[in-house]
């Protein structure tokens, strides 16, 4: 059985800059508040077949998922971060054109274990928030901001969610909070592997990459020093890079990825990768 969370610090908040199918982006991530709880409340959306006077099938699907944050204070700079406002000497101007960015949230809570669970919740918006304010009185009482937002997943690879567990990954909090992906992104590498089958011929990369990048120009295989004609596809893990060439190949190739190709990261490999090979 897992361990209950019984504690919840280290929020943080990371500008989203890029969500498309070339790649996602963040800025570094920033100190949101002093965290006090949060509640992350997925949508699940049921479509359910009925067949035979039952029901035969349930296709599940994620819809919005509901963020409340409640936290002990809200700077005005943090308030304009994430609400689009403006801050000049002080003062922050709340205007009705003004467009909340997307972005991500980040925060650890300790299990009743004492190991940590490290979260992002990688895509969402915050509202306008509520002013509530009350009188002093013979019984102080603590008028905490709340923070409501709504997050979904990413248009890039549909995921919504990120979650480790220091008791299973004892490495696994490093760096988690100076990047949203993964820490410190791994220096981008790239290996090559030709099929016994002449007819398939891979690059596996490390890192997600740029899928723009997928063309003749970055990959192709030659023969003599003329090129191979054949088709590129990329997975949907985005890392591997498959060459189908249009006639099975025989004799000796030589199978080049140029070092221009970026990751998500906006890394390049060290340099060209020319693999020789004979079928």
């Amino acid at each position: 059985m897992g361990s209950p969370q019984i504690g919840m610090k280290n929020l943080v908040y990371a500008i989203q800059t890029q969500d498309d199918s070339l790649g996602v982006a963040y800025n570094s991530p920033v100190a949101l508040a002093e965290s006090m709880s949060a509640k992350i409340a997925p949508k699940i959306n049921a479509q359910q077949l009925w067949a035979d006077d039952g029901l035969s099938e349930v296709l599940n699907s994620l819809g919005e998922i509901a963020v409340e944050l409640d936290v002990k204070d809200l700077s005005l700079t943090v308030q304009a971060a994430l609400l689009g406002h403006t801050v000049i000497n002080g003062v922050i101007t709340k205007k009705s054109t003004d467009i909340a960015p997307y972005v991500a949230i980040g925060f650890k809570s300790v299990k009743s274990n004492g190991k940590y669970r490290y979260i992002w919740l990688l895509k969402g918006t915050f509202e306008v928030q509520e002013i509530d304010a009350e009188t002093q009185n013979d019984k102080p009482k603590f008028q905490n901001p709340k923070l409501k937002g709504t997050f979904m997943k990413r248009a890039y690879d549909d995921a919504w969610m990120r979650q480790g567990d220091e008791d299973l990954n004892p490495s696994v909090g490093t760096g988690w909070f100076t990047n949203v992906e993964s820490g410190t992104p791994s220096a981008l590498t790239v290996a090559q592997t030709p099929a016994a089958s002449a007819n398939l011929v891979t690059w596996t990369y490390n890192n997600a990459i740029d899928t723009s990048a997928v063309n003749d120009s970055h990959f192709f295989v030659m023969k003599a020093g003329v090129n191979v004609t054949g088709t590129l596809a990329i997975d949907a893990t985005k890392k591997i890079v498959t060459f189908v060439p249009g006639t099975a190949m025989s004799g000796a190739h030589i199978a080049v990825a140029s070092k221009a190709v970026r990751d998500i990261y906006g890394q390049t490999a060290a340099a060209n990768l020319f693999t020789n090979f004979t079928i």
